[in-house]
């Protein structure tokens, strides 16, 4: 009877992990072979290698003859886009009919208040709603008041470099970027001391490392969406440990408190989102997650960007030389770190960041969930496909990024495709998506741009960059963490140029 009852739960666990096998092959869409409970990309849930490289490869397989496949987040349907002209339809001229991004439904707001108004989770009105508000805090002007204090930044982070140095151990590249990235959003938009470069730091990385590797939390709910992709909302797990919360929101009341204390007229981002709670009659919930959507969307790709960039230009040393030459010339007295405006007019800076977002893009897909019906009509397929409201979409942009058909050699550091119009061209045909496109494209991206260029100019400037060999050779990502990062870390060893 045991053995009976034991064959008839594994028949029942295999029915209910294929169940929803064959969705797409009845609406005449071609299915890859997908494995029980693991779907399309078994390496996310028994990560091998990171499970982006299985959708690299579904992608480089059927790119040839199809527009798109259908494919499996475990058991969850999603339709695998594999032609750029359809892929920047949903972008772009189809964007109303794919407004949503499909992390909405991993979230539950009530539990993890901490981003209620984080447009990335947010859908429809309430998006546009919150977005609108966010935006306007991202300003040329206020940036460029940031920017002084960038410089200073910059300055402790060499310094910290250079004490490093002495002891002729390789140096952490994503530990001096978190520090960095840590420092500067901390004191630029809260106005807090964070001392990542002192003895006696705010635990930020601490805290940030908690949420992004080591949280059970985020794992259960990405593994929740793809098992049970319309589990009911209170049943969603909380995806922010309580310890996060309790540091981060306690941190962010002190801040505004004070400055509501001691009101400063000034045109930077603490001040301003005051103004925006009279204005719209933010609850401090509400501010305090407006104030959090900085850390969320800057610390992490912020600092990876950095951390790869380095690593880039260390093993191309003739484009870190070109590099250290443009940011020179463009320095007043060749020794300090250009302006705001100057860095951001530096063609080849610029170049060397979109490079190394092709390379390791901060999300290697993008998940979007159809709103309204829509029809895709791919140039493989004789018939058109009507995709329906609720339909999910993936777009595969670590695939996209390292297409020998667009990026001849894509697993070589060529800032130059980047150069001449390069990024309007590349994003233009739908293969580059450093970060997002369209009107959901990252709402902070001139502000983390300003903080890479400004640490990878403040870096070149001073020292010449080397790769350790500690660090992992070719392009291989962690399979531990979501977020595409070198695996094993990037170790540096830094010379100083004067």
């Amino acid at each position: 009877m045991y053995t009976a009852l034991f064959i008839a739960l594994l028949v029942f666990v295999y029915l209910f992990f294929t169940w929803n096998f064959g969705h797409w092959q009845k609406r005449g869409v071609k299915e890859p072979f997908a494995w029980p409970l693991l779907g399309s990309f078994p390496n996310i849930v028994w990560p091998r290698r990171h499970f982006t490289l299985d959708m690299q490869e579904l992608y480089l397989k059927n790119r040839e003859n199809q527009s798109y496949v259908g494919t499996y987040l475990m058991r969850s349907p999603k339709l695998l886009l594999l032609e750029p002209k359809l892929i920047n339809e949903v972008f772009l001229s189809g964007f109303k009919h794919f407004m949503d991004n499909d992390a909405s439904r991993m979230v539950n707001i009530e539990k993890d208040q901490i981003l209620c108004c984080n447009p990335f989770v947010l859908n429809g009105n309430e998006w546009r709603q919150q977005r609108a508000i966010f935006s306007t805090l991202l300003t040329n002007g206020r940036i460029r008041t940031s920017s002084t204090l960038m410089q200073s930044i910059c300055q402790d982070l060499c310094q910290f470099i250079e004490r490093g140095s002495h002891s002729n151990k390789p140096q952490d590249a994503m530990d001096l970027a978190l520090r960095f990235t840590g420092d500067s959003l901390f004191d630029g938009v809260l106005g807090i001391q964070a001392n990542c470069f002192s003895d006696n730091p705010l635990p930020i990385i601490k805290y940030n490392k908690e949420m992004s590797t080591d949280n059970p939390g985020l794992a259960l709910a990405g593994a929740l969406n793809g098992i049970l992709p319309n589990l009911p909302n209170w049943l969603k797990p909380k995806i922010f440990p309580k310890s996060f919360d309790h540091f981060f929101v306690d941190l962010i009341s002190k801040a505004f408190k004070l400055r509501r204390s001691y009101y400063q007229q000034r045109n930077d981002f603490i001040n301003h989102l005051l103004e925006l709670q009279k204005n719209h009659q933010l609850s401090e919930t509400q501010l305090i997650s407006h104030a959090m959507t900085f850390m969320f969307d800057g610390l992490d790709t912020t600092s990876c960007t950095i951390a790869h960039c380095l690593l880039l230009l260390g093993r191309y040393p003739h484009y870190q030389h070109r590099l250290y030459l443009e940011v020179k010339e463009a320095s007043v007295n060749g020794l300090d770190l250009p302006s705001y405006d100057v860095l951001n007019d530096l063609s080849f800076l610029s170049a060397c960041l979109y490079e190394t977002l092709r390379i390791y893009p901060a999300g290697g897909w993008a998940s979007k969930t159809c709103t309204e019906p829509y029809t895709f009509c791919g140039s493989h397929h004789a018939e058109p496909l009507i995709i329906r409201p609720g339909d999910n979409i993936m777009i595969p942009i670590y695939g996209l990024h390292h297409d020998p058909t667009f990026y001849p050699k894509p697993h070589e550091f060529q800032p130059e495709r980047f150069l001449n119009d390069g990024l309007k061209t590349l994003q233009k045909m739908g293969i580059f998506f450093g970060f997002g496109h369209g009107p959901r494209q990252c709402v902070g991206m001139r502000l983390g741009l300003a903080l890479a260029k400004s640490a990878l100019a403040a870096i070149v400037l001073r020292f010449e960059v080397h790769v350790n060999p500690r660090t992992r050779s070719g392009i291989e990502l962690d399979p531990s963490i979501f977020v595409g990062i070198h695996r094993g870390g990037v170790w540096l060893d830094f010379v100083k140029r004067y």
